[in-house]
């Protein structure tokens, strides 16, 4: 982000595509260096999620602790990174690639509200603040919010059909997925 007044768009635009807003888009900057600014969104949830990441550290693992760190935060930078990467390609077939942009901006950061809920809960539930039923409860419900409106940011992004649009985010979990376990054999 190069401005505080473009964090505040974004963040104002964020709130209109979760009211289903289409002139959400007006408020996000969709040009390489939004797409770049909107990882302030993977920088906010990283205490989180790496957070809960090593409060998953078990000593009877295979790895340290330092290695163990090492690759969780490899990890999520992969999470972040893979599907925006292959968006590029999936655009390009889908003869989208000047809309990779309007895609991908309010993609990231439409993740920032849902991470903060997920990962949040996640926390407090390793730290048994909250017992292990509210996580059971939040997870798919965040799955299914995720779902919605990533399947609607695609659809607006894009301009794609609802069900190629889908596929996108089934893409997105399928791959992290993926990711998380081929990381967790190491």
């Amino acid at each position: 982000m190069s401005s505080a007044r473009q964090l505040a768009n974004a963040l104002y635009g964020v709130w209109r595509l979760y009211k289903f807003d289409n002139s959400a888009w007006d408020f996000f900057e969709k040009t390489p260096q939004g797409f770049w600014g909107a990882y302030i969104v993977a920088l906010v949830l990283a205490p989180l999620e790496l957070t809960h990441a090593l409060l998953q550290y078990d000593d009877k693992q295979t790895l340290a602790f330092v290695p163990y760190a090492v690759v969780q935060a490899l990890s999520y930078v992969v999470t972040w990174t893979l599907f925006p990467f292959v968006t590029l390609y999936i655009a390009r077939l889908l003869h989208r690639t000047p809309r990779y942009f309007s895609y991908m901006v309010p993609y990231i950061w439409m993740q920032l509200p849902i991470g903060l809920l997920l990962f949040s809960v996640q926390m407090l539930t390793d730290l048994h603040i909250f017992p292990d039923d509210v996580l059971n409860f939040v997870s798919p419900v965040v799955l299914v919010v995720f779902a919605v409106y990533g399947t609607y940011v695609a659809g607006i992004g894009l301009q794609i059909a609802t069900g190629t649009a889908f596929g996108l985010v089934v893409l997105d979990y399928v791959l992290g997925l993926i990711a998380d376990n081929l990381i967790s054999r190491i």
